[in-house]
């Protein structure tokens, strides 16, 4: 599980959870960028090329659907891998997310082990 040279962008609107989904990834090596909705998202990419972007969902104003939309309709960033997390769980909001072209699909709470080995699986193939 080395993410030690990765950048990760974190997209999340309520400060707990960027501090978790934040330290957790700190906690296994990686560089990890805040933004508080799909807007500071793709500042940050005008800055950084990361190695993985991970979204919320429901977000004011760009939302993690919007945000996916953005990111893959730029070919510069169109092959940035995008996770997807919310709070607002069900096999339905898990399917549209795979079908929107999320590369994957975590409910909260995250679980910190889990959630990381499966991102090396995801991004490291």
């Amino acid at each position: 599980m080395n993410i030690s040279n990765w950048k990760i962008i974190v997209v999340e609107d309520t400060y707990d959870d960027q501090q978790l989904v934040s330290r957790m990834l700190s906690h296994y090596g990686a560089e990890v960028f805040l933004a508080k909705n799909g807007d500071e998202c793709l500042e940050l990419l005008k800055q950084i090329e990361p190695t993985v972007i991970i979204t919320d969902l429901a977000m004011p104003k760009r939302d993690g659907w919007q945000t996916l939309v953005a990111v893959r309709s730029n070919v510069k960033t169109a092959h940035i891998p995008v996770i997807a997390i919310t709070a607002y769980h069900s096999a339905d909001v898990a399917e549209d997310a795979i079908k929107a072209g999320f590369d994957a699909y975590f409910p909260k709470p995250i679980h910190p082990e889990n959630f990381v080995v499966r991102l090396t699986e995801l991004v490291i193939p």
